[in-house]
Parts: structure tokens; sequence; C-alpha cells
């Protein structure tokens, strides 16, 4: 168990050029089965709309897709032994891709991603989303959308962002950062004016040591630019 502990602060600001990402192509209208699966388009190129990923305005969720391959099939591997899987932003009502990244969750009827898993936050307006997938030890990708009024987005990555200030945070307590793996835990979340909260683990793998922190930072938006400014960096007073 870990001990209340006070806080600690780092501090940093962050401009990041992000361009628009223009909406793509429809693979076709987003349609539930009778499991209550959602799936957009049908057979190779189809995508399947991970669970609890809707946004709550229901216009918007995120969705796997496996170039070449539909979706009630696992992925293909790659030579690296790793499956190439599309992370994708996609409008409800026809489909459209509004954004594409790399990605490593998916699941199908029968199968599932080993030991990933994906979590999405929404912002109260549905104009800001935080997308987590995390494997076993760690986070891979935690990337934040801003979806203007056009349904154009922008992409911030949060992990360059946050994890170098939490291992810069980890040297400054004496320990070696290098030892830990960096996971988001407890769902983070985002307000419509761009305020971040997430809260971190830092932990090293098969062993009981690990630290809780929590991270704030502010995100905002300015000519065609994102801009991530005064990340904090505290240890957690709720957790123990």
């Amino acid at each position: 168990m870990m001990q209340k502990v006070g806080s600690c602060l780092a501090a940093l600001w962050l401009l990041v050029l992000a361009p628009a990402s223009p909406v793509r192509a429809e693979i076709g209208p987003c349609v539930s089965d009778q499991a209550g699966v959602m799936t957009c388009g049908q057979g190779p190129g189809a995508a399947r709309v991970v669970d609890g990923t809707t946004s709550s305005s229901k216009r918007l969720a995120f969705a796997w897709r496996a170039p070449g391959r539909s979706p009630t099939e696992p992925p293909d591997e790659t030579g690296d032994s790793w499956f190439t899987v599309e992370s994708l932003l996609i409008r409800l009502s026809d489909g459209a891709v509004l954004s594409s990244a790399k990605g490593e969750y998916w699941r199908t009827g029968d199968s599932v991603a080993n030991h990933m898993d994906e979590n999405v936050a929404w912002s109260p307006n549905s104009r800001l989303a935080i997308e987590v997938q995390s494997s076993k030890w760690s986070t891979d990708f935690l990337r934040l959308y801003a979806i203007g009024a056009d349904d154009k987005v922008l992409v911030l990555d949060l992990q360059k962002i946050i994890e170098p200030a939490v291992r810069k945070r980890l040297r400054q307590l004496g320990k070696n950062d290098g030892d830990y793996a960096f996971s988001v835990e407890d769902g983070p979340t985002v307000d419509d004016r761009g305020l971040v909260r997430v809260s971190v683990m830092m932990q090293i793998p098969k062993q009981d040591g690990y630290l809780d922190l929590d991270v704030t930072l502010q995100v905002s938006q300015k000519n065609g630019a994102l801009s991530a400014g005064d990340v904090s960096v505290r240890r957690s007073r709720t957790k123990s």
C-alpha cells in the first residue's frame, strides 16, 4: 500500500503544429446487429465500433479496422508479429473517417487483442476526446482529438507530452525512471475548455513497487495548431 504523500509540481509549455485531418470517404453507415455490435460498412475495409467509445452527442465513435480484412476476422500479422490495425474516429451517420492512426486494439466475435484495451473520454460538448490504448504493463497510445464544427480533426500526441514530464518527476524523486512502465489509470477527463486530467501509474513490471501521479494540462487551439500548456505532475493524494 502506498502512503499518502505531499505533492510536487513540474511545468512546461509545448506548442504542437497539427494539420487538420480532412474528412475521408465514407466506408458506409454504422449499423448495430442483434447482439448490439456496431459495424460501419461491409466486408473487407469495414470497421467495428469499439464498445464504450461513442460520444455523448451520439454522432461520433472510435472504431478499429484491419486493411483488406473484414472486422469479423482477426487482423493479419505483419513480419514483426504485430497486427496491422488502424484506429479510426468515425462519423456514425455515414461512416466518414474523420481521422486514422496506428492502433493495437481489436475485437471480433470470438477473439480479442491479447492484453489490450481501449478507452475514450469525451468532453461534454463532444468536441474533444482522449483515446487511450494500453497493453498489459503500459499505455501505448494516448491521443487528444479536437473536432471542429466542419468535422475536421486536429490530433495531439499527449503521450509525447505527459510521459517525459512524468519521467522527469521520477528522476527528481531519486528514482531510475527507466525501470518503470508508463500506464494511464482510472480514465482521463477533458472538459469543454480543454482542461485535461490524467491519472498515471508508474510501475516496475512484475514487481510490487509503483507510484501514482496526477497530471493536468491545458490544451488550446489557435491558427490551426494545438498547444499544451503548464503540464503539472503531482504525487497522488487520493491513493494509498
